[in-house]
């Protein structure tokens, strides 16, 4: 069983709106609205549980006919209840999908390759090459080659993941956790893979979907 977990119980305290980034409205539709169409077109998932504010669970099952699980006060945490609430009513669960709420251009391809990844890796997470210049306090020059960032969808075997993870890492990736010698797939993709972070990027968000809409 493939199982994808959509982590919104973000508050966006960065974003400054008494509603969070994730249900605000990009091109008629809210930015989570996204994210579930495209895990929900995908084959290979066959399940879809939000990790979200108990007070947005009715509504997030009564739109879009999901799952639900609470969030905790920090990334790690929810994870981590995502993973126990699958262990505890899913428990034949072999795949597990981690996407943010607000990433909208997922498409249900990303998603399939994901999925498919984890036929020969243990893990796999996307990937972005640093495109731009590199520094630190105590150097100006860092050569950028051996970096990357992380970013999700983060996939993982099941068992694996839920094994070692654990709430309080200080770790902000989840693949950060898994144990040394397992087997991880680095996804590097030149796709769009906007994360609603500021005011700014809902509108950057409705104008890229409009183009999409456009091209469709």
């Amino acid at each position: 069983m493939n199982i994808s977990v959509i982590l919104s119980g973000g508050t966006s305290s960065r974003f400054g709106s008494n509603t969070p980034k994730q249900y605000h409205i990009v091109h008629g539709k809210e930015v989570i609205g996204y994210v579930v169409e495209a895990i929900e077109k995908c084959p290979l998932n066959n399940k879809t549980i939000i990790v979200a504010a108990t007070a947005d669970m009715p509504r997030l099952t009564m739109t879009y006919g999901v799952e639900c699980t609470e969030a905790g006060l920090s990334h790690n945490r929810s994870v981590k209840n995502g993973l126990d609430y699958i262990k505890s009513n899913y428990p034949h669960c072999k795949k597990v999908l981690f996407v943010d709420s607000c990433r909208p251009f997922i498409s249900n391809e990303t998603v399939l390759d994901f999925y498919e990844l984890l036929d020969k890796y243990d893990a796999a997470f996307m990937a972005k090459h640093i495109t731009d210049s590199l520094g630190c306090e105590n150097d100006m020059f860092v050569e950028r080659s051996p970096y990357f960032l992380i970013q999700k969808p983060e996939a993982f075997a099941f068992d694996l993941i839920y094994n070692c993870f654990s709430a309080e890492s200080p770790a902000t990736a989840i693949v950060q956790q898994l144990p040394n010698g397992a087997k991880i797939m680095k996804h590097f993709s030149t796709e769009h893979n906007l994360k609603i972070t500021y005011p700014n990027d809902l509108t950057l968000a409705h104008n890229m979907m409009k183009q999409l809409s456009k091209e469709d």
